[in-house]
Formats: structure tokens, C-alpha cells, sequence
């Protein structure tokens, strides 16, 4: 063999060598988003939130989709406390279209207008509905606006993120049901407590739908088992 292509082999060895030593995870996606629902006999509400793996990001589009004969949207509102533009009111979630909660975020603090948003577990925005029948409630998501020109997901950089965003499914269960399994049993009572101590909160272990995670919850959960 001659050296060049001696040489042309071992690079091609340690290159082969290096990409399968490369961490799984180095590939995630730049944005992963996801939802929480958690619903009552006659109620559902849904939790949007994202996980930023990637650079920070200046805006956010994402689209809730419902089945209208199951679901009535009664309200959706954008967290305010990470999305605004100054002090100007901005976009709040279109629900005119039957089927559709559609959320367009921005980011614009006057300190410090090139920060952006970053972080894991960031919501994004919430909706609430009424429920027309007896079945397990459903959503999924996707980009917010798909047509024309728009962008959604865009980093400080003005680097368009769309095509690196993870849409999660939605994970959606009763309210009560803490640690998600399923099931309501006194398990719940302990995955509440933890979060209390941890001050962690779900929309699923908020069992009285006050907003936050107390011992009221674990209450509210042992009525339920």
C-alpha cells in the first residue's frame, strides 16, 4: 500500500472513530417544546413550555391544535413575565380559529434588548377549555405560522431556528394525577410533597387549581384515591 493512501486510511479511521464517540445528545435539537394538560370532568387546561439547548432566542411561534367536538377554548394567554417588547402590548394568542390557539412570542427588554431568552422549562403560554364529551383530552403541537414569510423561532443572532425545534408530545392526564402515571393513588400525595420541597410546580399536581403546589393539594388528592 502506498503511504498516501496509508495515510488517506487512517484519516478516514479516526474520522469514523471521532463521529462515533460524539455524545447522542450533541445532536438535540436547539429548541424543545411541550406541553402539560390536565383535566377535570368538565375542564382541561394546558402548560406550553421550552427547553433552550441552543443560542438564546428573541421570539417564539407555536400552534396548539384542539379537536373541536371534544374541546370549546374558553381562554389562552402568553406568559407575560418573559415575553414582551418594552412596554408595548404585543399579540395576544389567536383563538379565532376554531381548532387552533396559536402563540407568537417576542423578547425586547429596553435594558437589554440583545438578551433573549434562555433556559430549560420556560412557558411559553397557556389555554384553557371546556370539555364537550367523556374522553380523554388531546392536543399537539407545531410551528406557529407556516405560510408567507414568517419566522418563529429566532436567536439573537437573527439565525432562524425552525428547523431545529422538537416538538414533544403533549403529555396530558387527570388533574390530581401528580406524578403522571396514569393513576391517582398515594403516591401523588408523595410526588406533592417532594415538589413542595422542592418548589416545583405541575399543572397536574395543582389537584385545586389555585396555581401553585401546596399541602391544600395533597388534601384534594385524597379525596380523589
Amino acid at each position: 500500500m502506498k503511504k498516501s493512501s496509508r495515510i488517506l486510511l487512517i484519516i478516514g479511521l479516526l474520522v469514523f472513530v471521532m463521529g462515533a464517540l460524539i455524545p447522542v445528545n450533541s445532536f438535540a435539537a436547539d429548541v424543545d417544546v411541550y406541553a402539560e394538560g390536565a383535566y377535570t370532568e368538565t375542564g382541561f387546561a394546558v402548560y406550553i413550555y421550552a427547553d433552550i439547548n441552543g443560542p438564546n432566542i428573541l421570539s417564539a411561534g407555536v400552534k396548539l391544535t384542539y379537536d373541536t367536538s371534544e374541546l370549546t377554548v374558553t381562554s389562552a394567554e402568553k406568559n407575560e413575565s418573559v415575553w414582551f417588547l418594552g412596554g408595548e402590548s404585543y399579540m395576544d394568542p389567536d383563538i379565532s380559529t376554531p381548532g387552533e390557539v396559536v402563540f407568537i412570542l417576542g423578547k425586547l427588554d429596553n435594558a437589554d434588548p440583545a438578551a433573549g431568552v434562555s433556559g430549560e422549562r420556560v412557558l411559553l403560554g397557556k389555554a384553557v377549555f371546556t370539555r364537550n364529551t367523556t374522553n380523554a383530552p388531546s392536543v399537539t403541537l407545531s410551528l406557529g405560522r407556516t405560510t408567507g414569510t414568517y419566522n418563529n423561532f429566532v436567536a439573537t443572532d437573527a439565525t432562524v431556528l425552525d428547523g431545529s425545534v422538537n416538538f414533544i408530545a403533549a403529555t396530558v392526564v387527570q388533574r390530581g394525577d401528580a406524578n403522571a402515571d396514569g393513576v391517582i393513588t398515594f403516591a401523588d400525595m408523595s410526588k406533592v410533597r417532594a415538589m413542595i420541597t422542592n418548589n416545583e410546580f405541575t399543572i397536574y399536581a395543582d389537584c385545586n387549581i389555585d396555581g401553585v403546589i401546596t399541602f391544600a393539594d395533597m388534601s384534594c388528592i385524597r379525596g380523589k384515591i
